[in-house]
């Protein structure tokens, strides 16, 4: 009986683990796995498997200029809303962060993006940039047609994935800011630290491992977004709103060209992957744990 209650107990963690197993399986491993298998052969408009095709479906989507501005466009995205929208809420939570009778009032107006939905904002967001009716154009005396410019498409949508990222960060960064040690942040001040280098030098660091986890859902989020860009552009004008998730779903829906589809997808994964290593390399340099 001892022997038995010792294997119960050993076997116990791994056991309230199994449900999650089971869902990471089914619903992420299994998935990636067959799409790999699928992106190595030739499928119908059904996804039946007609015949192997090795790498030639990389080498078709390598080939597409499509592909490369999608992954450019996809770049420009992430490499302009992660930081910003990430500086930004941190301002917002600096001036957050003394509790006072009105705190409740502006924490939910600077948290309130992250319970909107997508299809909410990409609405919002599309009367404000009407050429004709928008608040944008009234403000600033233009006329410009924000969403179908060329020159203003991709902009209008990383500002609106910079006001949806901001609430979630801010969130975070508050209960950080929030959770430091205000004997710590009193004695960096007595030895004059203050300021910037306050922020730099004390803070931080000590909220670095947040700021490290935030990181990494920005940038995966940023990688595969796409809800603003479908609803709202369908990755026009002329491309210049593409990215790498919308070309996959032009490609496999519009198109019904799965075999582009699936290369593209493992194509996405494998830059994504890239991304979040060279992401991890602050960790070591950047992120202190105490």
């Amino acid at each position: 009986m001892k022997a038995g209650k010792r294997i119960g107990k050993t076997l116990e963690p791994y056991l309230y683990l199994v449900p999650s197993f089971i869902f990471l399986i089914g619903f992420v491993y299994y998935p990636f796995i067959k799409n790999g298998w699928l992106s190595l052969n030739i499928v119908n408009q059904f996804r039946e498997i007609r015949e192997f095709a090795g790498l030639r479906n990389y080498v078709r989507v390598l080939s597409d200029p499509e592909f490369y501005q999608a992954v450019g466009n996809t770049f420009i995205y992430v490499l302009v809303t992660v930081p910003v929208s990430m500086v930004i809420a941190y301002f917002l939570a600096v001036l957050a962060r003394k509790k006072r009778k009105a705190s409740i009032v502006y924490e939910v107006l600077f948290a309130l993006s992250m319970a909107t939905s997508d299809a909410v904002i990409a609405v919002i967001f599309q009367l404000m940039y009407s050429n004709q009716l928008g608040v944008i154009n009234k403000l600033f005396g233009t006329s410009i047609d924000w969403l179908n410019d060329p020159k203003y498409a991709l902009l209008s949508l990383m500002i609106i994935q910079i006001w949806h990222n901001i609430g979630y960060n801010f969130l975070f960064m508050l209960s950080s800011l929030r959770g430091l040690s205000g004997e710590v942040l009193e004695g960096a001040s007595l030895d004059g630290c203050t300021g910037l280098k306050l922020h730099t030098k004390v803070i931080l660091p000590l909220v670095s491992p947040m700021l490290f986890f935030l990181l990494l859902k920005d940038i995966a989020y940023g990688m595969t977004v796409s809800s603003y860009t479908l609803i709202l552009t369908g990755g026009g004008p002329n491309g210049t709103t593409q990215t790498i998730i919308t070309y996959i779903y032009q490609k496999a829906i519009t198109s019904t060209n799965y075999n582009y589809a699936f290369a593209a997808t493992m194509l996405g994964f494998a830059i994504s992957a890239v991304l979040i290593s060279l992401s991890m390399i602050l960790e070591k340099k950047k992120v202190h744990y105490t």
